[in-house]
């Protein structure tokens, strides 16, 4: 999965295979989330696109979350080990 752009070549750094998808993190900050799905082996057809300021904002967003996320479990905690 290689893309030609202006007179950049994209590749492919990394690939993560997460079951039913893989995730393709471009050499251009883009990624690609394709389902594993050999009947319909086009992008357009299964699969998600995004390019480096949507992957970016992606990977802010998550991070904000996973932090929401651990700020809330350790709350809970420090409330189970003070018994209330």
């Amino acid at each position: 999965m290689e893309q030609q752009g202006s007179h950049e070549t994209v590749s492919i750094l990394h690939e993560l295979d997460l079951g039913q998808h893989t995730l393709f993190i471009m050499s251009d900050g883009s990624i690609d989330l394709l389902a594993n799905d050999h009947q319909t082996p086009y992008l357009a057809d299964n699969g998600l696109s995004l390019d480096s300021g949507e992957t970016y904002r992606l990977f802010i967003s998550l991070q904000e979350q996973f932090k929401q996320e651990r700020q809330r479990v350790c709350v809970e905690e420090n409330l189970l080990l003070r018994g209330m």
